[in-house]
């Protein structure tokens, strides 16, 4: 059976007419940029997508140009009206045409933009961010942290490779004051598409080990507008406005402000002002210690000096109530040694008397305690010489028990009694198994030994 065909060429000039003849003019088109490359020869490439605004699934995509002549206009206007370069994950309104090319298939070319859509969309995006953010009451949370006085532990969210990184390293190593700090880097993408879930890494990282920080830095060297939007998503501010640690913002760029921005601790402009903010706040700190210093030593001179007067003061007060006292003392001391000399007489008499009698009682008191224990050691001697002779009597009799014990199991005792012992080798034979036919073996009589041969 014979079909009627045409080649795939052909089909392709179809389309292609077709298109032409029903697609003449321009469209806007609102899409978002999945994929966008630069070509050497100044052509622009791009993939535009559409998603379900609920699932987020796919549900359109197309290929697109910007030709050369075409893309060195648009471009620099785009990005003087938005402050940003066209980047992936941009929602752009371009006016585009519809082209079809035998090889290469369907594509648009792109011939304009409109930069407000965009910037219409990405404040939008913001704006939202920051209401879900009040909504759900944690937007001023952070910022509501007390800066520690002395901030020198410092966890750094950022690229190893970012100068800016390495000008907020430079100037705290190098401050005026020989501060030291003690920055621990928590590497992480600061643009594109995989910054986003790279910088929420880093800062579960910190968390896991907050108490040895005071504060977390984030930084970067600058960037266009669009390639900061990550600094724009909801769950990295809500992350941020929720750490247990004031953040610091030192994003890079002075124009615009980003929801991290706004919800962080304290915003600087630059990785640099960043490294200068902690370096006055220990600064501060510094001057305070300084200033409390030289108060408490000029009160304390004056102190001192209000000390020596009243001294002084007290000083004349005590030598003249001790002279007084004084006096008074020693004519106590005369009037009672008047009294001692005549009291002190009648009393050494009566004492005299007293010890006399003690002195005698106490003679004949230790001559009876002598006698007393002179008897009890007799007495226990006596005992002990008993106890001792019936010891000994009683060892006697156990020795001389087991000597005749030891006797009767000695071996010559029990040969008398009609027993006698058979050797091998000079071994005793306890059993039959220890010779074997052929063996020559001894026994020992009362009398003399006897050598036999094993037969059997």
């Amino acid at each position: 059976m014979t079909h009627e065909y045409i080649s795939l060429l052909e089909l392709n000039n179809l389309v292609k007419e077709v298109l032409k003849e029903n697609l003449t003019k321009t469209y806007w088109l609102v899409a978002e940029i999945s994929e966008i490359r630069q070509n050497i020869s100044g052509h622009c490439y791009l993939e535009f997508i559409q998603k379900d605004d609920s699932s987020d699934s796919l549900l359109a995509k197309a290929r697109a140009n910007i030709w050369a002549n075409t893309y060195r206009l648009i471009k620099p206007y785009f990005e003087t009206s938005t402050n940003s370069s066209l980047a992936q994950g941009m929602k752009i309104l371009v006016n585009v045409s519809v082209e079809f090319h035998e090889l290469y298939g369907y594509s648009l070319t792109v011939h304009d933009i409109d930069p407000a859509y965009t910037l219409g969309d990405m404040e939008q995006k913001r704006t939202l961010t920051i209401q879900q953010l009040v909504a759900d009451g944690i937007f001023d949370m952070n910022r509501q942290l007390e800066m520690p006085v002395v901030p020198q532990r410092i966890a750094v969210i950022s690229s190893e490779t970012a100068a800016g990184y390495g000008d907020f390293i430079s100037q705290l190593k190098n401050n005026e004051y020989g501060f030291v700090f003690y920055p621990c880097l928590f590497q992480a993408y600061m643009q594109g598409e995989d910054a986003e879930i790279s910088i929420l890494n880093a800062i579960d990282k910190i968390f896991r080990y907050v108490e040895n920080f005071d504060v977390v830095v984030i930084i970067r060297g600058g960037g266009s507008r669009a390639e900061l939007s990550c600094f724009d998503s909801y769950e990295l501010a809500s992350n941020i406005c929720q750490f247990p640690l004031p953040v610091i913002a030192g994003i890079g760029h002075e124009r615009d402000q980003s929801v991290v921005d706004m919800v962080a601790n304290t915003r600087v402009k630059t990785p640099t002002a960043a490294a200068t903010f902690l370096i006055d706040k220990v600064s501060g700190f510094a001057s305070e210690i300084e200033t409390m210093s030289e108060t408490i030593v000029d009160k304390a001179k004056n102190l001192i000096d209000n000390g020596k007067h009243n001294i002084e003061i007290v000083s004349e007060q005590l030598t003249f109530f001790a002279k007084n006292i004084v006096q008074q003392k020693k004519e106590n001391l005369i009037r009672a040694g008047y009294r001692f000399t005549t009291g002190s007489s009648k009393k050494i008499s009566a004492n005299s008397a007293v010890l006399t009698e003690i002195e005698s009682r106490l003679r004949y008191s230790w001559h009876d305690v002598f006698k007393n224990q002179n008897n009890k050691i007799k007495v226990d001697n006596n005992k002990l010489v008993v106890f001792v002779k019936s010891m000994l009597h009683n060892q006697n009799m156990k020795i001389l028990s087991d000597q005749r014990i030891v006797f009767q199991c000695k071996p010559e005792t029990i040969i008398k009694k009609g027993f006698s012992i058979t050797t091998f080798n000079g071994k005793t034979i306890k059993n039959i198994f220890e010779v074997t036919n052929g063996d020559q073996i001894e026994t020992k009589l009362v009398n003399g030994k006897i050598l036999s041969i094993v037969k059997k």
